[in-house]
Order: structure tokens, then C-alpha cells, then sequence
């Protein structure tokens, strides 16, 4: 005969454990340039949204403000753009 403690016990969960989420290095609305991937030359990019790693690394969805063309990158082939490279 089983009683409610038993009955309850086989209905719990085993906890999970909690693990901290990698974080993205750019912020949303900064510019970036990709390092390589497809050519791009020396055009910036600004970071739209911040997307979760596939596998690859971290992503990003970013927009060139030249043309509005939009895109996705790994971390790992962005650099952030110095502020007077920008400014001129």
C-alpha cells in the first residue's frame, strides 16, 4: 500500500541546475564591422538584436545604414568600430 508521500515523490522532478547564459559582447546600437565572412569592405554595421548561439558563437543582426541591407554574424567575426573612424 503506498500513502501520499510516496505518491507525491514520484511526481517531483529531479531540479535543474541553473547555468549562467553567455552574454554579447556589442550592444544593441553600436557599430561594427564584420572581420571576415562574406566582403563587406569597409562598411559598419549597426546591431539590431541580440540572437542566441546556434552552435557557432554568439549572433547578431545587424543593418547597414548606407543601403539598409540587413544581416547575421557570429561574435567571432565582428570587431566594434573606434568612434572617430565613424564620426568623420
Amino acid at each position: 500500500m503506498t500513502n501520499d508521500n510516496d505518491t507525491i515523490r514520484s511526481f517531483r522532478r529531479p531540479a535543474q541546475r541553473l547555468t549562467a547564459s553567455p552574454s554579447h559582447k556589442f550592444a544593441i546600437g553600436v557599430r561594427v564591422i564584420q572581420k571576415f565572412g562574406a566582403a563587406t569592405g569597409t562598411d559598419s554595421f549597426s546591431v539590431t538584436r541580440h540572437l542566441p548561439d546556434a552552435g557557432a558563437g554568439l549572433q547578431y543582426r545587424m543593418k547597414r545604414e548606407r543601403d539598409g541591407q540587413e544581416r547575421v554574424a557570429v561574435e567571432s567575426a565582428l570587431e566594434l568600430v573606434a568612434r572617430e573612424d565613424f564620426m568623420q
